[in-house]
């Protein structure tokens, strides 16, 4: 039986990884910073534009081109104008119940203190999707950011919603709501060893950079190409890969240290075919480990499939099959020793 078949539910899962308690390696430690390098973002085409069109012209552009060049391309900025969201709403019920996270108010109210609930949406300029403001304007007209930086075009000052556990906070505005093909992520994640470590949403999903400040010196800021599974590199990171041997056998283990479940989108499968290679490189076998919402990969939990005892080494290939591609796309290539961590 291939773990396909075995995978239902979540509590089958559960219970493979009590078997397997063996195998589990020591946690990674996470900090305020990716558990991991984050290359630049190189998303596959889904049928959204690259760009979000005169991004540019934005005021904030005048100070802040590479923010604004970076957010233009994300799904963020494409929130409201990319097609498929759009398709998606033709005869939804309520689809207006969507629309405060695609084209969101801003998300600051009174003393700098975040809205309550679920956002409403904007009433105009609903193209820029998840804009400069939704995230940055206060209420008197003040822009938040994590330091607070003088300047004289526009009053700044230091937010607690842009460092830490405020981060998180942040961007749970939206993505602890589970509405159409969303998931509640955040919810996950505020139950994660990751979050308990310190790790942050921004530390996973916006690459750490220097820049020159006003006084001479340097800063680390965040790169505002936010890093989604869209992109196969960055997906790959998400999955933790240790094969063992033992008596009865070869057992791969497949850990999740994406910080919440995988995958986090209704219609999306994650694949992963681990073909067993005995020692002269000839095939033994294969299984294949298929993860949808309905038989999920739980924050911080394993999966491990069972390999025949000749395994000398394994070959895993992941495919990621996403509702808007034809085809599905190639995330992770590896081959694996007994006892070699792979991440």
């Amino acid at each position: 039986m291939t773990l396909r078949r075995m995978l239902r539910t979540p509590l089958a899962l559960v219970s493979l990884v009590a078997l397997s308690a063996t195998l589990v390696a020591a946690s990674v430690a996470l900090r305020d910073r990716a558990p991991w390098p984050l290359r630049p973002p190189a998303p596959v085409p889904d049928g959204r534009p690259d760009k979000l069109a005169h991004a540019s012209s934005l005021a904030c552009a005048e100070c802040h081109a590479a923010q604004v060049e970076e957010w233009a391309g994300t799904t963020h900025a494409l929130a409201w104008e990319n097609e498929p969201y759009q398709e998606d709403l033709e005869g939804r019920k309520k689809a207006e119940s969507c629309h405060g996270c695609h084209a969101p108010v801003a998300l600051h109210g009174a003393e700098d203190a975040l809205l309550a609930g679920k956002p409403e949406a904007r009433k105009d300029a609903r193209h820029l999707g998840v804009s400069c403001e939704s995230c940055h304007l206060a209420t008197d007209g003040a822009l938040l950011g994590p330091t607070g930086v003088a300047t004289d075009k526009h009053a700044t000052r230091k937010g607690a919603s842009f460092s830490g556990s405020g981060s998180n906070a942040l961007c749970a505005s939206c993505h602890r709501t589970t509405v159409g093909p969303v998931i509640g992520l955040a919810r996950d994640f505020e139950q994660s060893k990751a979050a308990e470590e310190g790790a942050t949403c921004v530390s996973c999903h916006m690459a750490p950079r220097a820049e020159v400040s006003h006084d001479g010196g340097t800063r680390v800021v965040r790169s505002h190409a936010l890093q989604t599974p869209r992109d196969p590199a960055f997906l790959a990171l998400g999955f933790e890969l240790e094969l063992a041997l033992d008596p009865l056998g070869a057992r791969l283990r497949v850990r999740n240290r994406a910080g919440h479940r995988i995958p986090g989108l209704i219609g999306r499968e994650i694949e992963l075919v681990a073909t067993a290679l005995d020692a002269s490189g000839a095939v033994l076998g294969a299984e294949t480990l298929a993860l949808t919402t309905e038989s999920y990969l739980p924050v911080d939990e394993d999966a491990v499939l069972a390999l025949p005892a000749r395994t000398a080494r394994v070959r895993v290939l992941g495919r990621h099959h996403d509702p808007r591609l034809a085809k599905p796309v190639t995330f992770l290539e590896r081959e694996l020793e007994p006892g070699r961590e792979q991440r």
